[in-house]
């Protein structure tokens, strides 16, 4: 446990808390703000300004998730894009609840260590797991849109499971072991590889390509929230300052513009599902049947 711990901590420094110790103009420490409770026990939530994008986006998820569901007309791929919605609302909340409360040991300081650490070990996975099974039912989306895969087969939704279990698996050993290529590979190289295929199959649909200009909006918002956390961080805090960077700084960014990238993409699958059935409205061609024709 203590070697996850050492790992966690810096993973942690690494990837969440703004490269705070690489960039001299961010702060060292997130803001806290703190509380003594009847008992005398003190509680504290860090980064608070995350709450509000943690809640925007657990409504984000569920309510696209609900919206999607009420689409009339036929629609293949709908439990996927309904599944991946919700997984969305579910994996930032278990960010804000990393991030915000078990992120802060003193929070358990009167708890047993190793509780506390597995603790924080079950949702950090809960996080990135989801974060990089999002981006894979995405790509199946995407895969279902062109008919490459059955939406309908169990089949393929069993496969979807199984490499949810498998990237969950992959995460927890690279936590536990500290591998060093985890990020790398388990979260930019399936986010950027399944969000790049998708953005292919989308290009193939020729009745998507009016909404098109969503999708890449989306995708402009989610590149610059990344960008925030990265080569942009330090021109953030140096443009903020010390005092409001703490609340409104690159970490803020990328969990805001998160959650505008998937409003984006909500607006997006809708779009282009009333597209269709406009198509189907203006063409006397029963397009299922004979797309050749169309």
């Amino acid at each position: 446990m203590m070697k996850f711990m050492k790992y966690f901590l810096g993973f942690e420094d690494s990837f969440f808390d703004e490269n705070s110790t690489a960039n001299s103009s961010c702060p060292s420490s997130p803001a806290k703000w703190c509380t003594n409770d009847s008992n005398g026990h003190r509680l504290c939530i860090q980064n608070p300004s995350l709450i509000p994008t943690c809640l925007l986006a657990l409504y984000i998820g569920l309510s696209s998730s609900k919206r999607i569901a009420r689409l009339s007309g036929t629609f293949p791929s709908r439990w996927f894009y309904q599944l991946a919605f919700l997984l969305y609302g579910i994996m930032m909340t278990s960010a804000g609840i990393l991030h915000c409360f078990i992120g802060d040991p003193t929070q358990f300081s009167d708890t047993n260590d190793d509780s506390f650490r597995l603790i924080q070990l079950l949702v950090t996975i809960i996080d990135v797991g989801l974060t990089s099974n999002i981006a894979i039912t995405i790509l199946f989306c995407g895969l279902c849109d062109i008919r490459l895969f059955n939406p309908q087969s169990f089949a393929i939704r069993y496969l979807l499971f199984l490499l949810y279990f498998i990237v969950f698996l992959l995460w927890t050993f690279g936590l536990l072991d500290a591998w060093s290529w985890a990020f790398n590979v388990l979260y930019l190289g399936i986010v950027g590889i399944s969000c790049f295929i998708y953005l292919l199959t989308q290009l193939c649909i020729k009745a998507n390509r009016r909404a098109l200009t969503v999708l890449f909006v989306a995708g402009l918002y989610g590149a610059l929230g990344l960008l925030a956390t990265s080569i942009g961080a330090e021109h953030i805090c140096q443009s903020e300052g010390p005092f409001w960077s703490q609340y409104f700084g690159p970490e803020f960014i990328w969990f805001l513009f998160s959650d505008i990238s998937m409003a984006f993409v909500c607006i997006y699958v809708i779009r282009t599902n009333q597209e269709k059935k406009i198509l189907m409205k203006n063409y006397n061609i029963d397009i299922e049947n004979y797309p050749e024709k169309f």
